[in-house]
């Protein structure tokens, strides 16, 4: 692989994952972003796309010293035992990511097409299932050319955006105080979704100097919160009414009044939800295939990945009823301190720590 595409393979796994996961319905940037106004939501961009870059240059960097790729090795390399703990809470994130992204997607399918929504969601998860039996070189390239579509979509709802309210979204910034709050809600927003790096480290496997994974991470935090502050632009062109609902970027849709966009829209949401739920799954499963050769001397077969993909789509379906604003709000904010402890912390203490004590094993050019 070429060094640069190889830098930005995972700014574009990333941000596939997290648009899919935290921005594709616009409820998290609601609930984290754009709740505390334009210049509160601001700073919550700002904080947690630093947080981002920090935390996957460090662990794109650490993962290179320890050769390890999988988050079973990496954080057993980190923690030792603890590892256990992160993966407790991992598992338990993926469920509600699935939850969420399913739950969104059978409400839009239903209020477009009519579909019931459990039927909706139970097409998007059967997709990702089906997709889990592909393997790794599928799922990179689905993600880049992903990435790429999903860019294009958001900047398309803030163009419009813009085009039928620029007035109102300049009368906002100008006349709006930020709420008190912001800073715990940009770290909260920043600790769960970080919490995905680890099992997307695959992505950085093709990574050869410590310049390559210092830079990757810094892009890869730039393309992660881009999507969240385009949208958080575009919502306040309805703010505050914007922040109540439940899926907000297919209400500021309709509200604008562009039927095309709103099926371009609902294409690329119906994509992010499938490469939220293939990306993710696929951390997983590179670690089974590790902890499977390491007992059985080869990995899991593709038919063995997508019963773990399935077994893990049926509990999502039971979260899903739970409902997306509670699953958002109440959910990601109690794990977010869990990965604080288990994650964030000691990697950057403990795996700064390695970094500095290994050589930096290339020099400095890309």
């Amino acid at each position: 692989m070429k060094r640069w595409a190889a830098v930005l393979m995972p700014a574009a796994v990333f941000q596939s994952v997290i648009v899919g996961g935290a921005y594709g319905t616009g409820r998290e940037v609601a609930e984290f972003i754009s709740r505390f106004g334009p210049w509160g939501g601001l700073g919550v961009v700002t904080f947690a796309g630093l947080g981002f870059g920090l935390i996957m240059a460090v662990s794109f960097e650490l993962a290179r010293v320890q050769r390890s790729y999988d988050y079973r090795s990496f954080l057993r390399g980190l923690l030792g035992r603890g590892w256990v703990a992160y993966e407790f809470l991992f598992l338990c994130l993926l469920l509600i990511v699935l939850a969420v992204t399913g739950a969104a997607a059978g409400k839009v399918l239903g209020d477009t097409f009519g579909i019931a929504s459990g039927v909706g969601t139970g097409l998007m998860l059967t997709v990702v299932v089906v997709l889990a039996y592909a393997g790794r070189r599928l799922v990179e390239l689905s993600l880049t050319a992903g990435a790429i579509i999903l860019t294009t979509v958001i900047l398309c709802v803030t163009i419009a955006s813009f085009a039928v309210a620029s007035e109102t979204i300049i009368e906002t910034f100008r006349t709006v105080e930020s709420l008190p709050g912001w800073p715990r809600s940009a770290f909260v927003f920043m600790l769960y979704n970080s919490a995905l790096i680890p099992v997307l480290l695959y992505a950085a496997a093709p990574l050869e100097t410590r310049a390559q994974t210092i830079s990757a991470g810094l892009i890869a935090g730039v393309a992660g919160i881009l999507p969240g502050l385009l949208f958080h632009l575009a919502f306040m062109s309805a703010y505050p009414e914007i922040v109540t609902e439940e899926i907000p970027t297919h209400w500021l849709l309709q509200r604008i009044g562009h039927p095309a966009l709103r099926i371009f829209y609902l294409c690329a949401l119906c994509m992010t939800i499938i490469q939220t739920g293939v990306g993710v799954l696929h951390g997983v499963l590179e670690r089974l295939d590790v902890a499977w050769r390491e007992r059985r001397g080869r990995a899991l077969s593709p038919s063995q990945h997508s019963a773990v993909a399935a077994v893990a789509m049926l509990g999502s379906l039971g979260l899903a009823q739970v409902g997306i604003v509670d699953l958002v709000a109440r959910g990601y904010g109690s794990l977010a301190w869990g990965f604080l402890c288990v994650y964030t912390l000691p990697v950057l203490t403990l795996g700064v720590r390695r970094i500095l004590r290994a050589p930096a094993q290339g020099g400095i050019s890309l």
